[in-house]
């Protein structure tokens, strides 16, 4: 039988063991991130190998060093998926934990990685963009009233665009660009399902 994809099955995927996280930055120790957006240095990625599938659930953004910069080159973020495999060159490997403490020894099927400090060599195709946010001011002042709203991603709660990644041919990808034309720095935290080719695709 098919997965049904709806907001409500989402604690039954966590009870299931199916959901993990990632995150890129820890505590009080924030990852610094790209100055630009770059197809090709994400500030964290999920790899998805051939035969697996999986739907992300929630992504936030959290920025945390920030600087009022000139219009277009403010502080960005974009969230894509990607039908090719970009590659790992200049990027650290982060091990996906298991969101159940059940299933704290069972170890995801796809690779995730964060800390991109040099271009991977491999485009992205078939991009597809998910959800993108900018703003220009400093969001360091900004106090009381914000007007700014930390970037999440939650498709399955109409936040974003949703998206399946993943196929039974090639490697795909699921990635988060962050970006700031002057030093910037933050938090990701990123949690998705997983699932295999063929209990996704069931008749």
């Amino acid at each position: 039988m098919a997965i049904t994809l709806n907001k409500s099955r989402e604690l039954q995927w966590v009870k299931e063991g199916r959901v993990f996280y990632a995150t890129h930055g820890a505590l009080t120790t924030p990852a610094a991130f790209e100055t630009d957006l770059v197809r090709q240095t994400p500030d964290l990625m999920v790899r998805v190998p051939r035969n697996v599938i999986i739907v992300p659930l929630r992504v936030s953004v959290m920025a945390e060093t920030t600087a009022a910069t000139a219009a277009g080159t403010g502080f960005q973020c974009l969230i894509s998926a990607c039908n090719n495999d970009p590659g790992t060159t200049g990027r650290t490997a982060f091990t996906p934990i298991n969101v159940n403490t059940r299933y704290a020894t069972t170890g995801s099927a796809v690779t995730c990685y964060i800390t991109s400090t040099d271009n991977s060599g491999t485009a992205p195709t078939g991009v597809s963009d998910l959800l993108r946010a900018y703003v220009q001011v400093d969001v360091d002042s900004v106090t009381g009233a914000a007007n700014f709203e930390q970037v999440v991603y939650a498709p399955l709660h109409g936040k974003g665009a949703p998206t399946i990644v993943g196929n039974d041919n090639n490697i795909s990808a699921f990635m988060v660009y962050v970006g700031n034309a002057t030093t910037s720095d933050g938090y990701i935290l990123a949690a998705w399902a997983e699932f295999t080719y063929q209990e996704f695709y069931a008749a």
